[in-house]
């Protein structure tokens, strides 16, 4: 008896330390890691950005979206695809192990029939959606909708007893979040024979909660607010793990993070763990190292100790003065699952950070934080100042970030085609939609009004009706709320077709509705030759008007420069100045225009490059006011304007020099401002404000150069891409967190504190 009281009391303080062990655990931090969470539509989550239609191939022009059911078949008067797309909202920042979608069967078909779930490969619009077309008068490459060749997977529904079809579309889910535009599924019969079987499944409008579509996903977060702080030969990584989300179920508990490293370029999106694998300190992947794996799930800080030998340019050991270290951290679970995209093409949508020690605070720089945007469009991000930025890039994607930390407020917002050009946000004070919302023009021939808040597309357009008239620059706002008179905001923006030097058209679009208010027509109504627009329109508040720059044909004759009235599109006036790919830029009192001529020019019938003129105009009567040579190619688009009255000071870029004129009105004439034009090769447009003692500027030196606004010095850079070679994009400004934002050619968005 005593032997067995004895065994027992020993089990009881075994399972009492176990306990506390586990409790301390539970105590120490988040025992998170792999989670699964089920998302459909339902009073708490609208899903702003989901959609649902029907594509009837017997009512081809028929839109059949909203509805409380979905239908898939093959009925002998044609086929029906089902559509469904998911807001993915509820999880920005993490990395997907299993999805699982299920389809509730409303109606089954009168025999077996298996159906396939296929990612649709372009965008369309739900209030538009047909057989036949996908926005408005914009047709699918094939009607029916646009899908690969196989579908991701398929599900039988009988004819008996059947009440979901279940589909396995992990990969799919994996792909949109990692760089591949999320169009939703279309769903359709494998075997389409016109025999007459269909199967009608509940929407997300179904009337029963219970028949409405859900996506089960399993997946583990990414750490937030990872920052990492330079000394001398030093670097201190700090992150918060993450916290359970709102509705999830832990499958796994949380174990810590495996940082990688890797010195003077980012860790490559391939360098990337492989699920139920355990990694030690020291293996290297193709690039990187694994520096460091968390002892303890309490873990939030590691000040870089790393003894691993040399990998590739990572000169191993602790960190060296003078040199840039990239981290990438991954979060992992007990089972070893991590934090990242488990596809063939790797992942960057984990958490990243640089930062280069030093051994005086001078010579030490990093980044505030590094996102993935696979995006190699150096256009400046958008922005509300120390709200949000808004990222565009050339993947037909638009990133929303917190400026903070450059954490996804949301997955990327799938638009129809590239982004070129910086889009403006307006806010809801301003704004006659009464939303905060950016207006954005694509290569797709689309015009879009999304909410910055959700992602959420209010309105999309094809404001012409014509599929070939691309979007290169971006859109310019007038504001009733300034402006007045027009009953709403009205988007004005330029095509950019290249089948025409003399067609080209400038449209105004009513930034409520999207509804178009006026086309101006090269060619068309008395309105002169029009070449393509490569740039974003001005508008002129204190002249009532809209100043739109575009290229000539390469001739000397052929209007470049169009002043609109902005409310009915009427050519006010237009110069001749030669082929023009830089948008125009007002004096701070709108009493001088500022455009730039690119220098092109024939030279026996052959269109060749020259030299940049920058040209100040009479914004009243268009009139040429005075001229200066650039002597180094064109002037990069966005030339700054400074100084609240004449003298102005115009900082602009070109080929290999970033240089600073002064223009006086009066004697009309231009004289250099700084000492000596600034050397930089491939320089980005800068970026300043009136006041500023800095001005900021790119190069495809890999860093972003802070330079001194009275004599152009430049005083300090900060790394942001060595690649060969790193091209570091057009700057924002975002002066309430006093910070600056770029893109570059490594896929990635920077943000850094300024001054540096």
């Amino acid at each position: 008896m005593i032997a067995q009281l004895r065994v027992a009391q020993i089990r009881r303080i075994a399972w009492l330390k176990a306990w506390s062990m586990l409790m301390a655990l539970f105590m120490a931090g988040p025992v998170i890691a792999r989670e699964q969470i089920t998302i459909q539509k339902s009073g708490t989550n609208p899903q702003l950005r989901g959609a649902d239609a029907t594509l009837n191939q017997a009512n081809p022009t028929l839109n059949l979206s909203g509805q409380p059911t979905i239908t898939a078949g093959t009925l002998a008067a044609g086929n029906e695809h089902a559509i469904v797309q998911f807001d993915l909202s509820l999880l920005p920042n993490v990395g997907v192990k299993q999805a699982t979608l299920t389809l509730h069967v409303i109606t089954r078909p009168t025999a077996a029939r298996t159906y396939g779930a296929y990612p649709i490969a372009t965008f369309f619009n739900q209030p538009d959606v047909t057989w036949n077309t996908r926005v408005a008068t914009t047709p699918w490459a094939t009607a029916g909708g646009d899908i690969p060749g196989g579908a991701t997977a398929t599900a039988v529904v009988n004819a008996i007893g059947t009440t979901t079809a279940q589909f396995n579309v992990t990969t799919d889910v994996q792909n949109w979040y990692n760089a591949t535009p999320n169009y939703g599924w279309l769903f359709k019969d494998q075997t389409q024979d016109n025999s007459g079987p269909f199967t009608v499944f509940g929407s997300p409008e179904a009337t029963l909660s219970t028949n409405v579509p859900q996506l089960q996903i399993n997946f583990v977060q990414n750490v937030s607010n990872f920052s990492a702080t330079p000394g001398n030969n030093t670097i201190t990584l700090n992150w918060v793990n993450p916290t359970p989300i709102t509705g999830s179920t832990i499958l796994e508990p949380y174990a810590g993070v495996m940082i990688l490293r890797y010195a003077t370029l980012p860790v490559h999106k391939s360098d990337v763990p492989t699920d139920g694998t355990t990694y030690a300190v020291c293996h290297k992947f193709a690039q990187s190292t694994v520096v460091f794996v968390s002892p303890s799930a309490a873990t939030t800080s590691w000040t870089d100790n790393s003894a691993c030998t040399a990998n590739l340019a990572d000169p191993g050991g602790p960190p060296k003065n003078g040199t840039t270290y990239y981290y990438k951290i991954f979060v992992f679970d007990n089972a070893h699952n991590y934090s990242d995209q488990p596809i063939a093409n790797g992942t960057v949508f984990t958490e990243e950070i640089s930062a280069t020690p030093g051994a005086s605070a001078a010579a030490q720089q990093n980044s505030v934080w590094v996102n993935a945007t696979f995006a190699t469009d150096l256009a400046a991000p958008s922005l509300f100042p120390g709200t949000v930025i808004m990222v565009a890039s050339q993947t037909n994607l638009l990133f929303g970030l917190d400026p903070t930390f450059g954490l996804r407020k949301y997955p990327p917002v799938s638009l129809g085609g590239p982004i070129f050009s910086r889009s403006p946000i307006i806010d809801a004070a301003d704004s006659s939609l009464a939303k905060n919302v950016i207006y954005v023009a694509d290569s797709d021939s689309l015009v879009y009004a999304v909410a910055t808040d959700t992602g959420q597309i209010l309105w999309v357009v094809n404001p012409t009706g014509a599929a070939t008239n691309a979007f290169q620059g971006g859109i310019s706002l007038q504001l009733k709320s300034i402006a007045g008179g027009a009953s709403n905001d009205i988007a004005i923006i330029g095509t950019r077709n290249g089948a025409t030097t003399t067609g080209n058209e400038i449209v105004g679009v009513d930034g409520n509705t999207g509804a178009t208010k006026w086309q101006t027509i090269g060619n068309v109504g008395g309105v002169a030759a029009m070449d393509i627009i490569n740039t974003t329109p001005l508008v002129d508040y204190v002249n009532g008007a809209v100043w739109v720059a575009s290229r000539s044909a390469c001739a000397a004759a052929q209007p470049s420069l169009w002043k609109l009235n902005p409310n009915s599109g009427t050519v006010l006036a237009t110069a001749s100045l030669g082929d023009i790919d830089a948008s125009p830029v007002l004096s701070f009192a709108s009493d001088v225009l500022f455009v730039v001529y690119n220098g092109n020019h024939l030279v026996a019938g052959t269109c060749t490059a020259g030299n940049g003129v920058l040209t100040a105009i009479n914004p009243v009567n268009g009139a040429t006011l005075g001229t200066f040579n650039t002597g180094d190619g064109a002037i990069v688009d966005y030339p700054v304007v400074l100084g609240s009255s004449s003298p102005y000071t115009i900082i602009f870029s070109s080929k290999t020099k970033v240089q600073a004129v002064t223009f006086t009105l009066g004697t009309n004439t231009f004289a250099a401002a700084w000492p000596a034009p600034i050397t930089l090769n491939v320089p980005s447009a800068p970026i300043s404000i009136t006041g500023s003692a800095y001005v900021f500027v790119g190069s495809n030196d890999g860093k972003i150069h802070e330079l001194n606004a009275t004599n152009g010095t430049d005083i300090k850079d900060e790394v942001a891409n060595t690649g060969q070679p790193g091209f570091v994009g057009d700057p924002s400004l975002d002066l309430t967190l006093s910070r600056v934002y770029v893109s570059t050619t490594d896929q990635r968005a920077y943000g850094f504190a300024y001054p540096f």
